[in-house]
């Protein structure tokens, strides 16, 4: 199978690529991506990197490129905090010194960019004609994420609801395009190392989830399609586990 990954230069989105060179079900990655990917990650002969500038747009040199992919795994870090001199940080960091909120900027960089995207591949990729299922775009949201644009939220509100929008506009290509395109919606919660330590064992008295565990689990879900359509950390976290353990046995 073909698919299409974000943000693989993120901690996260780093494990989903790891997971998917090592599918056999896999033989075709095409990486979209604002940098280079390290080298020894490149090498891979399964995966083909393109660098795009602005995610909203999609060349017919992209298209072709994409062209025969079955599953998109949509990840990326929400940022809504800005620097005064342009450069951005995650939404759920503090703000510090000059970084100040800039709503323009983060609709941008996270709304406009995933809809654009899911929007592309909705209409512009047909399916296999040996296809038997529709296009999946897993895309891996927060658990605090909220759909309810006027409820009052103590913290994160532009963050949590801006998420929340994105799943419901998903959740709506869907209804648009369901014989073609399916939408899935993850919800982790702290996704914590794979190496034991200190800290990921305090924060995983918590609601929690490995990141080899979640990874394991969105690439199966990309690769079945099986599934509600918004799966929580609990779900993701025993199907994770349970992948990571087969896994495990073959190495």
């Amino acid at each position: 199978m073909k698919i299409i990954l974000t943000g693989s230069t993120g901690f996260i989105g780093k494990e989903i690529l790891h997971q998917c060179m090592k599918n056999p079900n896999i033989s075709s990655i095409v990486a979209l991506s604002r940098r280079e990917l390290a080298q020894d990650v490149t090498n891979n002969p399964k995966l083909k990197v393109i660098i795009l500038k602005d995610f909203t747009t999609y060349s017919d040199d992209v298209l072709q490129s994409l062209a025969g992919a079955e599953a998109c795994i949509w990840y990326g870090i929400l940022k809504l905090l800005q620097y005064h001199d342009g450069a951005s940080i995650d939404w759920t960091s503090r703000a510090l010194g000059n970084a100040t909120i800039n709503l323009e900027a983060g609709r941008k960089a996270n709304f406009d960019t995933t809809l654009a995207g899911a929007q592309t591949f909705a209409t512009s990729l047909p399916l296999q004609p040996d296809s038997k299922k529709p296009f999946r775009f897993v895309y891996v949201s927060g658990m605090l994420a909220e759909r309810d644009q006027e409820k009052t939220l103590w913290f994160g509100q532009e963050g949590r609801r801006m998420r929340g929008q994105i799943e419901m506009e998903l959740v709506e290509l869907q209804k648009q395009h369901h014989d073609s395109f399916a939408t899935f919606v993850v919800r982790p919660w702290m996704v914590l190392s794979k190496e034991r330590t200190v800290v990921s064992t305090v924060a995983s008295v918590g609601p929690s989830i490995r990141v080899d565990e979640l990874a394991g689990a969105v690439v199966n879900i990309a690769l079945t399609g099986i599934g509600s359509q918004i799966q929580d950390n609990g779900a993701l976290a025993k199907q994770g586990k349970q992948i990571v353990k087969s896994q495990n046995k073959t190495v």
